[in-house]
């Protein structure tokens, strides 16, 4: 009698997990504004006072901003990996569960970092959580292009490859952000500053 068992489907539409990463990245980005508490302030605060709330929320606005960017950053790079899918199977899927996972963390790691400042364990939180979401990108790109599984058969080479620095940017930067802790929390974050201008280096020299 024939075997009337249906065999396992390896592969699957991108179009799903591209849904739900985006709005993963639009509540993530959205959430960390949550973060910024209000200054206390009596009522009928005068001008000095008022101005003096404002600059001790410089640095959770600055780390606001950086985190924002970062995401920014990690949302064109998913659209550009996205744009060369195909399809995904398991493995695609699941490195992309790993990396939302992380995602959804930036809010927190953000705010521990404000409510924390100055203690190298909230900044190496920070910067670790950052590593995972950018190592997750680069495997998952690793795993698409190779021997093209998950990707045109026409994409060439080089693209393939410069994608590969492209998504270890941001790990690299994140890795110097680890050593430069002790330097200070405006030194060690500053470095993320710098992604766009790498980015647009290696596309357009490597």
């Amino acid at each position: 009698m024939k075997d009337q068992t249906s065999p396992a489907i390896p592969f699957f539409s991108p179009n799903r997990l591209e849904a739900l990463t985006d709005g993963v990245f639009a509540i993530a980005m959205t959430l960390l504004v949550l973060g910024l508490d209000l200054p206390s302030l009596p009522e009928g605060a005068e001008g000095p006072e008022v101005t003096g709330a404002l600059l001790e929320l410089a640095l959770p606005l600055a780390k606001y901003a950086l985190s924002f960017f970062l995401l920014g950053a990690f949302w064109v790079l998913h659209v550009r990996q996205g744009h060369s899918i195909l399809r995904v199977d398991q493995t695609f899927l699941w490195l992309g569960m790993g990396s939302l996972l992380l995602i959804t963390l930036v809010p927190f790691s953000t705010s521990l970092v404000s409510d924390f400042p100055g203690k190298n364990a909230s900044e190496a939180f920070f910067h670790l959580n950052i590593l995972g979401i950018s190592g997750l990108f680069a495997l998952q790109w690793v795993h698409a292009s190779r021997n093209r599984r998950l990707v045109s058969p026409d994409l060439p080479e080089e693209a393939i490859e410069r994608d590969v620095r492209l998504n270890l940017v941001i790990s690299v930067l994140a890795i110097m952000g680890l050593v430069t802790i002790p330097l200070g929390d405006f030194e060690s974050n500053l470095l993320y500053f710098g992604a766009p201008f790498l980015f647009l280096l290696m596309r357009r020299f490597c």
